[in-house]
């Protein structure tokens, strides 16, 4: 299966731009995949990663929220998305690794991450502090919110890039596809190209190769 990264930003991105190039290099695509992900987690697993990593999630979360309110407004790459499901009938494959199955496989860590975090704040308004004590415990946990996720995604960047093109992979092994698409963020594309290099049965083109 020949296949054609288009990375780029997932805001203010050049929608007709990246929509272009695809559409020149491969043509009409046969499958769209999508660097987004199906939730497979079961009730336990989601259970225990809130008791083990709440900031994280509810972080996360958050994060997602925002997307969904800025997203009409802006040009993102979810509009490349709609424009071939719009166009050719194309469903997009989700191929990210789903978050409780990340945070699920190491929730021993996650939990030391996101609970030592916890102390200061608790510390700050236990003690009598006063309204001092409430401001600095709060500007504690918001810090230490957007540090242990930012921490996250450094340290999933990797384990996401080899199981989104081990997806790709096998999709590509099972179904009858000669052209296909993936829609991703520019951080993941010098990873994706590397690995897509070893795996069979996917051919990696690029608009150079016109």
């Amino acid at each position: 299966m020949d296949i054609y990264i288009s990375s780029g930003n997932h805001f203010y991105t050049d929608v007709e731009g990246r929509i272009e190039n695809i559409e020149e290099t491969i043509g009409e695509p046969d499958a769209i995949f999508l660097e987004d992900r199906i939730p497979d987690h079961t009730r336990k697993e989601q259970i225990i990663n809130w008791i083990a990593a709440p900031i994280l999630l509810v972080s996360l979360n958050l994060w997602l929220v925002l997307n969904k309110i800025v997203s009409p407004f802006l040009k993102t790459d979810s509009e490349i998305v709609a424009h071939f499901n719009d166009e050719y009938g194309l469903e997009p494959y989700q191929v990210d690794k789903p978050v409780h199955k990340i945070i699920g496989s190491q929730s021993y860590d996650w939990g030391l991450a996101n609970w030592s975090l916890l102390v200061m704040p608790v510390a700050l308004i236990y003690f009598p502090f006063g309204l001092i004590g409430v401001y600095f415990a709060l500007f504690t946990l918001i810090t230490g919110a957007i540090s242990v996720t930012i921490a996250y995604l450094s340290a999933v960047h990797g384990e996401r890039n080899v199981y989104i093109m081990s997806r790709i992979a096998e999709i590509a092994e099972n179904d009858e596809y000669e052209k296909a698409c993936i829609i991703t963020g520019g951080k993941h594309d010098s990873d994706l190209r590397e690995l897509a290099n070893r795996f069979d049965g996917v051919n990696l083109v690029s608009k150079d190769e016109i």
